[in-house]
């Protein structure tokens, strides 16, 4: 029997994927007004990355404590990768349409 869900990562999720749809808005609506493009599309690749880590890093602490796994954290970072996928794809429908 598994134990009590562990949540002490949450936090880090919810402050990853709001960073995340700040970069999705600037790339969808201001980024005519700034040209820093390619610096958020990587801003937002370094919070993919440590998502993923940390879902990773949360597996292997679940395990060890024998608790059971929060579901919000693997949705909150399935979310971030649509987000980020939805971003590239207004970057390069910019830059298609000049």
């Amino acid at each position: 029997m598994l134990g009590e869900e562990f949540t002490l990562l949450a936090p880090l999720f919810y402050l990853i994927l709001f960073f995340t749809m700040v970069n999705f808005l600037y790339l969808a609506f201001f980024q005519n007004k700034i040209k820093s493009n390619y610096y958020v599309l990587l801003n937002s690749v370094f919070f993919l990355v440590i998502a993923m880590v940390l879902l990773f890093q949360e597996g292997v602490i679940v395990d060890e404590f024998n608790k059971s796994p929060g579901s919000m954290n693997l949705i909150l970072s399935i979310i971030s990768g649509i987000v980020f996928l939805i971003s590239l794809f207004f970057i390069n429908k910019k830059k298609i349409s000049k």
